[in-house]
């Protein structure tokens, strides 16, 4: 588990900020930076996961938090969509 970047995600989603992210895809594939509004984690079948809004997809999207390499807060807020699980 890299702590450093669950600290990232859990400051964005304090904080209502969009969270700029490089996502590891299963065929070791990337999109580049992603932009997305965090809401959630979830544990399942020992991986844990961030439920977050992707909004260039236009889409809630499940991110495993190992294959995120990157992330940073930016400075664009959002109003929450769905209720913060943060």
């Amino acid at each position: 588990m890299n702590y450093k970047i669950l600290e990232v995600i859990k400051q964005a989603a304090r904080q209502q900020k969009v969270l700029r992210i490089i996502y590891n895809e299963k065929d070791g594939s990337t999109e580049g930076w992603r932009y997305v509004e965090p809401y959630s984690f979830s544990h399942d079948e020992g991986n844990e996961a961030l439920f977050a809004w992707d909004i260039s997809k236009n889409g809630i999207r499940r991110f495993t938090i190992e294959r995120i390499s990157q992330a940073e807060v930016t400075h664009d807020s959002y109003n929450p969509r769905y209720p913060m699980e943060i």
